[in-house]
């Protein structure tokens, strides 16, 4: 994996209509105002499991929220969730001078990748949503998707039980205007950072080179996306 350095976080408590949860911030080592990405974690998992990619996305510049999502599997209760955190966020003057509201990015982990989907579905602020191997769930994913207007990036794993058997395919093929790269040879957990040993139990071995491609393709979209060079320097 690419190194990550140290960053300043902080760990809050944020109480908002759809629940109440912990929130860890990473924030980066910037004198204007950052782009805000939240990132959201899979089913029965944990903020600390996407942590990872906390620190790294600080690192590349963005003020990155890893929330643990309040329930359980109802994936529009967590949809809404994020919704009122983007707001929750973007709305705080104590923030203003470290968060640029105007660029909002959401990426979500698997289950975390169809509550993020619905919050983009919901929510005109944002402008990129990323799917790591996301999965739907009764069709909500497929019946929200084309009301995206957002950027919308999936990177998906090879089909197996712990994504559904692949069921992001009706995301992907209702989306407007989708971007999709399929990581060769990589299994679920391989888009979560970092992983369990009983993850891997269950849904195979991962590894830091496939890992390292869902972050490639992830930072990129981002960067390009919310941190676009300015046209002078081009």
């Amino acid at each position: 994996m690419n190194r990550h350095y140290l960053v300043e976080s902080d760990t809050i408590h944020v109480k908002i209509p759809s629940g109440h949860a912990k929130v860890d911030i990473y924030w980066p080592n910037s004198a204007t105002p950052a782009p805000l990405v939240i990132i959201a974690h899979g089913f029965s998992r944990h903020r600390r499991n996407m942590a990872g990619w906390g620190q790294h996305l600080a690192n590349e510049g963005f003020v990155a929220v890893v929330p643990n999502l309040p329930a359980w599997a109802n994936h529009a209760r967590n949809g809404r969730f994020i919704s009122e955190l983007c707001a929750y966020f973007c709305a705080n003057d104590a923030w203003k001078s470290r968060i640029d509201s105007s660029q909002l990015g959401l990426v979500g982990f698997s289950a975390g990748g169809l509550s993020t989907l619905l919050s983009a579905a919901d929510n005109t602020g944002v402008i990129i949503w990323i799917g790591l191997d996301p999965v739907d769930h009764s069709g909500l994913g497929a019946k929200v998707a084309p009301l995206i207007t957002c950027r919308t990036v999936v990177l998906t794993a090879n089909p197996s039980a712990c994504n559904a058997h692949g069921n992001a395919d009706d995301i992907i093929a209702t989306l407007p205007r989708c971007e999709h790269v399929s990581v060769t040879g990589a299994v679920h957990i391989d888009a979560e950072w970092p992983t369990s040993w009983l993850a891997e139990r269950f849904c195979g071995r991962s590894t830091d080179e496939r890992r390292s491609e869902f972050c490639q393709h992830a930072t990129a979209a981002l960067r390009e996306t919310l941190l676009p060079m300015p046209s002078d320097t081009l």
